[in-house]
């Protein structure tokens, strides 16, 4: 699977807080660092930025637009991305415990060594995505479209996958202790597990795989 990787026209500005631009301007090409998010910013769009090191747990960013933005070591934790649109954007050792993504697209969508514990993706689309080393760990992964997806070495312990197919999905690597998946395991048709796993998962169901 190829992914498109963050492209920048120009190397953002550094900035430790947000312009005072009007609502419907796009903010593009800032490298924003140590910012703390404390106001409301919904349906913004932000163009060529990269976040490093700031604080924007609890905030508010829903219906946003990101195109070619790189998170690094931000806390997320509790912060809100429904129905946003990512595009190119890559997220980096950040902390993001209860973040909320659902019903938000993704495309071309990197996110390597985040804890994403307890995080909500319910109903997320993705075209193109790579969860690499990552804890999503009691994470909401419900009814989801994940076209062209591949994960490694990721935590899924106690995740929900109930009506998201994971068809081409190689999680052999990766940790599925308690995960949900309906009745008749109609999400995993397709994708590879290892026999561990297999047993583990059928006895969840009451089924003594011997």
């Amino acid at each position: 699977m190829k992914l498109l990787s963050p492209k920048f026209s120009v190397p953002p500005v550094p900035c430790g807080e947000l312009p005072g631009a009007d609502p419907e301007e796009r903010i593009e090409r800032i490298h924003f660092t140590k910012l703390s998010l404390l106001i409301e910013m919904k349906k913004r769009e932000f163009s060529e930025c990269i976040f490093s090191s700031c604080d924007l747990s609890g905030a508010a960013l829903d219906g946003c637009d990101f195109s070619d933005c790189i998170f690094e070591r931000c806390n997320l934790s509790g912060a809100s991305f429904t129905k946003s649109s990512f595009r190119r954007v890559r997220f980096s050792e950040c902390k993001g415990v209860g973040t909320d993504f659902s019903e938000s697209a993704l495309r071309d969508f990197f996110a390597e060594k985040n804890a994403f514990s307890y995080s909500n993706f319910n109903a997320v689309r993705a075209n193109a995505l790579f969860w690499d080393e990552c804890d999503l760990s009691n994470a909401d992964i419900a009814l989801c479209t994940l076209k062209n997806a591949q994960v490694r070495k990721c935590s899924f312990v106690r995740a929900n996958f109930f009506n998201t197919p994971l068809k081409g999905l190689d999680l052999k690597d990766s940790d599925l202790s308690g995960a949900g998946f309906s009745a008749s395991l109609a999400e995993l048709k397709g994708a590879k597990i290892n026999l561990l796993q297999a047993a583990a998962i059928l006895r969840s169901l009451g089924i003594d795989a011997q």
